[in-house]
């Protein structure tokens, strides 16, 4: 069972206006960004996850959630903001960011797409 609920996965409304604003090359380049980073930030994550060290946890979920946001991945943001800001468990904790892992093999291909149509 979810611990929170999704209204979407990508916010393709932001992204028409970042492509608007960048140009898709520059739109692909911070998607390339984002990409490069995240596995960084999640590794991260998970270290502090295993450490249970809250505190540094929920700032580490706050970065990765406006990194997500950023570039309209709403429902990965939406992870993220629940480990930031609500209270948990540790297995729930993990449970989310089980999720989080399979949105964002998911969703970044499918921004990929958008861009190249």
């Amino acid at each position: 069972m979810s611990l929170i609920s999704y209204s979407e996965s990508i916010n393709f409304d932001l992204l028409s206006q970042y492509r608007d604003l960048l140009g898709s090359e520059g739109l692909n380049d911070s998607l390339a960004t984002l990409e490069s980073l995240m596995p960084d930030y999640f590794e991260e994550l998970t270290a502090l996850r295993a450490a249970e060290d809250e505190a540094s946890f929920r700032r580490q979920a706050h970065k990765i959630k406006g990194a997500c946001r950023s570039l309209g991945f709403a429902r990965m943001g939406e992870v993220m903001a629940f480990l930031e800001r609500d209270t948990w468990t540790w297995p729930q904790a993990q449970v989310q960011m089980d999720a989080w892992q399979v949105w964002m093999q998911e969703d970044v291909p499918k921004v990929k797409a958008w861009l190249a149509a």
